[in-house]
């Protein structure tokens, strides 16, 4: 059985800061957070990742320092395709819908100003990154979710490029397909796959137009109508799954044992 590791999560601008001896100086709230709550002693090992693929496994120094070895214990790949969520802002469930998607494996979030977001609707970026820093922690990702600014839908719709893959979550078109199917529909490889989720009041209808003029596939999460954090949850769930499922058959691919077949002497 391999024992946890705590882990903390701490920007590569730091670990490329190290003092000659690898040592790492931690904030105030990271001491407190290993030696108040997690109540870790000198010696105890922790694990830092640095939000980009890379996990040191460092060792709680009395000082508040972490001693860090000189290369990264593990490396690995972010995974492929990407995944974005680019949801509209709302009132309530913002903060559920940033953690839930980061432990769900969603690799871009892009916050949406669309036409029927109410006043009262989040934004609050310093939090969500909190949050998502935790979740990555909480969740043991080597890989940090982008938080991108603020944009307004009609800015938004053609900033993604031409190799990117586009799905609005709408409710109000007829002989709408699912996501699962049309998921299954799309080509894999290394580019992003967007799924746009709208605000409590749905699209505008000119706003939705606009968005299908622009290339974005309508596509169906449920029946029934889902609230816009329900919502954006069920359809990261389905990416997630679509992705786990590509990589799972990739690796089965590769480990299918080679037949040989004896030609012909010509």
């Amino acid at each position: 059985m391999v024992a946890e590791l705590r882990r903390l999560l701490i920007e590569p601008n730091r670990l490329a800061d190290l003092d000659g001896n690898g040592c790492l100086v931690l904030s105030d709230d990271e001491r407190h957070y290993l030696r108040r709550v997690l109540r870790l002693r000198a010696g105890a090992a922790v694990a830092v990742v640095d939000g980009r693929g890379h996990l040191w496994e460092g060792c709680l120094q009395e000082e508040g320092q972490l001693l860090l070895p000189g290369s990264c214990t593990t490396t690995t790949p972010a995974s492929t395709p990407q995944l974005g969520l680019a949801i509209a802002l709302v009132r309530r469930g913002m903060d559920d819908v940033m953690r839930m998607a980061c432990e769900l494996g969603v690799d871009c979030i892009q916050p949406l100003q669309a036409t029927r977001c109410t006043p009262q609707a989040d934004y609050k970026p310093e939090r969500w990154q909190l949050i998502l820093k935790e979740a990555v922690e909480q969740c043991e990702r080597l890989w940090m979710p982008q938080l991108l600014p603020l944009a307004s839908t009609e800015d938004w719709w053609t900033m993604p490029n031409s190799s990117e893959t586009l799905a609005i979550a709408t409710t109000r078109l007829e002989g709408l397909t699912a996501l699962e199917p049309w998921l299954r529909r799309q080509t894999p490889g290394d580019n992003r796959i967007w799924l746009a989720i709208g605000p409590e009041g749905g699209w505008d209808p000119e706003e939705q137009a606009q968005a299908l003029r622009e290339g974005w596939s309508p596509i169906s999460l449920n029946e029934d109508i889902l609230r816009s954090s329900t919502a954006a949850i069920a359809g990261v769930v389905t990416l997630s799954s679509w992705r786990r499922q590509l990589l799972n058959s990739s690796e089965a691919m590769s480990l299918k044992p080679f037949k040989f077949r004896p030609g012909r002497r010509g």
